[in-house]
């Protein structure tokens, strides 16, 4: 009760102009209000007190770069192929049960894929020389755990046409070895 009567002031007290005034009043059960109408004198309530509200802080953030893509950015000679390339399978968050530790990861890239271009691996931040058949990453013997994937395209030389954002996805594995029992104390 304490924490929606805490919010509703500090919401009150923010939405609120700066030339608002505040008044804080104790009423006759001891609960502390915050109000912008001027309350009235009560005998027996001690009077009430103008509060004074600093400013809010605002931020802006910096301009995001507009994309990953280092061959798109302005002023480069080379335009970009392609316009998408994403993770769409496993899904965010998505958890996976495979005891071998398999694991398919599916992209899909608009304009299809060229002949002359490859879809690379990106695991937990490292490029991997895995390569996509079809849009699809065979993974296997991949660590239980928490893991990001994602893809890049690239040319025949190695530069990074496209990269996609990262996906993450939880592997289950399950484990022969139990908890190493206690040692019992001997009499």
């Amino acid at each position: 009760m304490r924490i929606r009567l805490a919010l509703s002031i500090v919401l009150s007290i923010l939405g609120c102009s700066a030339t608002a005034e505040i008044y804080k009043t104790v009423d006759a059960n001891g609960n502390v209000v915050f109000t912008d109408i001027a309350p009235v004198e009560r005998s027996g309530q001690p009077p009430s007190q103008a509060v004074n509200v600093q400013p809010i802080n605002s931020y802006e953030p910096p301009p995001s770069a507009q994309s990953q893509n280092p061959l798109s950015s302005p002023g480069s000679s080379v335009p970009s192929y392609y316009s998408q390339l994403e993770v769409i399978s496993p899904t965010e968050d998505e958890t996976i049960r495979d005891n071998a530790g398999n694991v398919q990861i599916e992209v899909a890239i608009s304009p299809p894929l060229r002949s002359d271009h490859r879809l690379l691996l990106v695991l937990d931040g490292t490029v991997t020389g895995v390569e996509a058949v079809n849009g699809v990453f065979e993974l296997s013997n991949v660590d239980r755990g928490t893991h990001t994937a994602g893809a890049r395209a690239v040319d025949r030389q190695g530069n990074v046409l496209i990269e996609s954002n990262p996906a993450t996805f939880n592997l289950m594995r399950v484990s022969i070895d139990g908890p190493t029992p206690m040692p019992h104390a001997a009499p």
